[in-house]
Order: structure tokens, then sequence, then C-alpha cells
């Protein structure tokens, strides 16, 4: 049955491939609003990928989009587990303003709440500016239908709304079947990364003659670690190992990471065979560091749910022929920087009281120009962290550490001790980054 769905999945990219080739581009295509292609891997490691010095996973396709696009090798996510990152995303702000500093979790009092209607999403901004919007894969903003994304922009959903399933039952952690068309669960057979991809490549096809966004939120390589044919292990009202099966999960995590790669080039593909490489930006970027003993970090310190740099410091880079001259660039960049940089690529408009916490990296991604100096904040569950230029303070509990990463990038050599005044400046600008966005907000998650 298996094989015979991989056959099924090679046949369908080929007719889609002979549909491809029979369309041409219409003559207003050149001018029109640029595609979007955001691709965001859930708990990829820094060093999991070829282009940042894996030689264990093999990832052809992204590391010769990096190649040929802006390498970024100081970008993070705004936090250091999943929920927070993807708000920061969505809203272009601090994720603490929407109230969603941890993890919306499958159990307990979080399972109710969710990010709020009343946020104004890049899905929101982009089809108010003529484009088709569709997300693919893990939502993880909330699980009532209230919260649905197709309330907050987003014209098409086909994935989960939890923080991880059975990549082949697609039960989540709690036991509860989590597949989603819209509003509407639905049953549909297929490995969770093959599935998503199918549909973004439906959806694109489908509207090759607009302007369209496709949010592609992975679920690789985050646990249960399944192969594309490994059995299931989650079934509604039965006890199941939470992370799998698997007794080689270094070997899961390595097949997961290699299939995302394959469906990342079917997207490629996709995209030349409809003749839109030229008029598509695609990036790239992991939602926070990996996780131990299964994922690669690389050099940096710790791993996912820390404010050391494993936690957040993570692959990313932009893609766009003739648009994104290729290079490597060490500009630090945050997952709120994406939404008003598609504003500027898109000619959206927001409304005048909307104030983004990210910058737009346009002059940085067709320039070159480098970014404004700017504080950047991090804040999860007792840890807390500042960064300007090189310098890092990082308060892991009752701990201080002062860190210049040019010089330890590994975070090894506490200087704290050797530079008070500048301890001072980043103590001061946290408490004044606090005081704003703590107010008036009541948190939802920590």
């Amino acid at each position: 049955m298996r094989m015979n769905r991989r056959i099924f999945l090679k046949r369908l990219c080929a007719s889609t491939t002979a549909l491809a080739f029979s369309c041409r581009p219409s003559p207003e295509r050149a001018s029109r609003k640029p595609n979007i292609i955001l691709i965001m891997a859930d708990d990829l490691g820094y060093g999991d990928v070829g282009f940042n010095g894996s030689t264990k996973i093999k990832t052809p396709h992204l590391d010769a989009l990096a190649k040929n696009g802006l390498l970024f090798t100081d970008y993070h996510s705004n936090g250091a587990v999943c929920s927070p990152t993807r708000a920061a995303l969505l809203t272009g702000r601090y994720q603490q303003r929407s109230g969603l500093e941890g993890v919306i979790y499958v159990r307990g009092e979080t399972r109710q709440t969710g990010m709020e209607q009343t946020e104004f999403t890049f899905a929101e901004a982009l089809k108010n500016a003529g484009y088709k919007t569709g997300i693919f894969g893990k939502w993880h903003l909330g699980y009532k239908k209230e919260y649905n994304p197709i309330y907050q922009g987003f014209d098409v959903f086909h994935g989960y709304v939890s923080g991880n399933i059975d990549y082949i039952s697609h039960v989540d952690n709690a036991g509860i079947p989590d597949w989603w068309h819209n509003e509407e669960q639905v049953t549909e057979q297929g490995y969770v990364t093959d599935l998503i991809t199918d549909h973004a490549i439906e959806f694109i096809t489908q509207n090759s003659e607009k302007p369209f966004c496709v949010y592609l939120a992975h679920e690789t390589p985050h646990w249960p670690y399944q192969g594309r044919f490994d059995k299931a292990d989650r079934f509604p009202d039965t006890e199941f190992p939470s992370q799998g099966s698997r007794k080689d999960r270094k070997n899961a995590y390595k097949e997961m990471i290699e299939a995302m790669d394959e469906n990342v080039g079917r997207i490629l593909a996709t995209i030349k065979e409809l003749e839109l490489e030229e008029h598509t930006l695609i990036f790239f970027c992991s939602d926070n560091g990996a996780v131990p003993d299964v994922g690669d970090n690389g050099i940096l310190n710790s791993f996912k749910g820390t404010l050391w740099e494993g936690g957040h410091r993570v692959p990313a880079f932009a893609y766009w022929p003739g648009r994104i001259k290729p290079g490597i660039t060490g500009e630090t960049v945050m997952s709120m920087d994406l939404y008003p940089t598609m504003l500027t690529l898109s000619g959206a408009s927001k409304p005048d009281n909307l104030l983004f916490d990210g910058l737009d990296l346009s002059p940085l991604l067709f320039k070159k120009e480098s970014l404004p100096g700017r504080f950047l904040f991090w804040a999860y569950r007792g840890q807390k962290a500042v960064r300007k230029g090189n310098w890092k303070l990082l308060i892991d509990r009752d701990e201080k550490y002062l860190f210049n990463l040019q010089d330890d990038i590994s975070e090894t050599k506490n200087v704290l001790t050797d530079f008070p005044d500048k301890v001072k400046e980043m103590e001061t600008a946290l408490e004044n980054w606090e005081t704003d966005v703590y107010d008036n907000v009541i948190l939802k998650t920590r």
C-alpha cells in the first residue's frame, strides 16, 4: 500500500509537470506583484543542513537554493519554541504583544486559547493587496475553530492545528485526529511532508496567473520520528509513544529532513515549470533550534527551549533569481522581520495604528545594505536575552552571562565582569522592553 502511494505521488508530480508545460504566462504576468513562498521547518537545527556544514544529512535542493540565494548566518527565530515564533512571524511583532510567550499545548488550559482574530496578519495584508493566500502544514496558534487560519487571512488551509501529529495517522499527542481542510476536519491518507507539498503545488498551479503567498509550515523534523514507510503509532483511545516507536531515531530524523528537502525540490520544480521562478521569492527558515540527542546545532551552545544560541539561531536563506544576488550576510535578522518585508515587496498597506517590531529587509536583500542598529530581545520560562551588535546579555534564571558573539559564537567565555558599562546598558534596554511589551498584556502562554 505504501509503495502504491509512492507511485501515485510520482504520477501526480508528472501530471502536474505536464499541465505546467502546457501553460504559458500571460503578458501582464511580467509586471505583476511577486509571489512569496515562505517555508518553515520545525525544530531544524543550525547544523542539520548541508549548506551549514552537515555531511550526514543530504539536503541538495536546499543547498542549491542557499548557494544561489542570500544565506543568513545570523538569523534568529523570535522564540525558542514553536507557537511564539509563529505568532511573531504572522504579526511582525514580539509574540509577547499577542500574549503568546510560550507553547499552546495540546492538553490543559492553553488548548482553549490562541492568537486572536484582532491581530492583523501578513496574510490579511497580502489578501487585501490582491494576493491568494494559503497555509499548508502546521498552525499551532489555536485549537478552537475560531482560531483557524482562514479567520487570519488565509484563503486555503490544509494541515493541522496542534504542535505535532503522527506523520501517518495524523493523530495529535492527545490522541485526537487533527487534519483539516479550512475549518472542516477531514480524513486523508498520506505522509504529512508529502501531503502538504501536494496541496501547496495544487494551490500554486491553480493560482499561477495571479500573485500568491504560500506559507508552507513543515512538521519536519519535529517528533514523532517517522519516515515515509514507517507504521503509524498514534490512534485515538490507545496508549502510544509520543516520539514514535522507532529505536533508531537519528536515522528517522535524517530520513525526515531528506524527505522535506525532496519536497522543497518539488516546489521549485513547479515554480520553474510554470515559468514563475523570476517572479517568486522563496524564504526558508526554522521556528527554533534542534532538540538534544537527534538534532545538530553545529558549534552553537544548547538546544530548543533555551535562549543560548542553539535555541534560536537557525538556518535561513532568501532565494529570488535575478533580484537577490547570491551571497552570505552576517546581519542579525529575526522572524518578525519577514512581515514588513512582505509589505514592501507586495505594495500592501497596513492600518495606521499597527506598529511593527520587525524591520523591512528589502535594502539588505536587494542592495546588500546594512540594517539599522537595534536591540533585540527574547524571553521564555525564566530566561531573558538581549542582543545589540555582537554583544549578547543572557539571563538564565539566576545566572547572568555576557558574550561577544563575534569572538565567541559558542558562548563559552562569560565576560560579564569585564564590561560593567555594557552590562548596565543592556540591562536597561531589557527593562524598558519588558515594560513596553508586557504593558496591558495578559500572557496566555508562558
